[in-house]
């Protein structure tokens, strides 16, 4: 397992990833999400919490996302 996972790709394979991200993460460990459409990262936060992990920050930068995910 590993602390910090980083992963800049679109929303499809994030999504199709979650469940490995999410478990090769530690308890406490962060997933650092870019390459997300504004109106997309809902859905991946809703899939990345069904897999164990929390929204810790959004940062918008123009019409992308990145997500800071923590693994509870």
């Amino acid at each position: 397992p590993y602390d910090l996972i980083f992963a800049n790709i679109l929303k499809g394979p994030l999504v199709a990833l979650a469940p490995e991200i999410a478990a090769n993460l530690t308890q406490g460990g962060y997933a650092i999400l870019s390459g997300i459409l504004n109106e997309q990262a809902e859905e991946v936060i809703e899939v990345y919490a069904q897999n164990g992990t929390n929204l810790g920050q959004r940062q918008v930068i123009g019409d992308w996302s990145t997500l800071l995910l923590q693994k509870s």
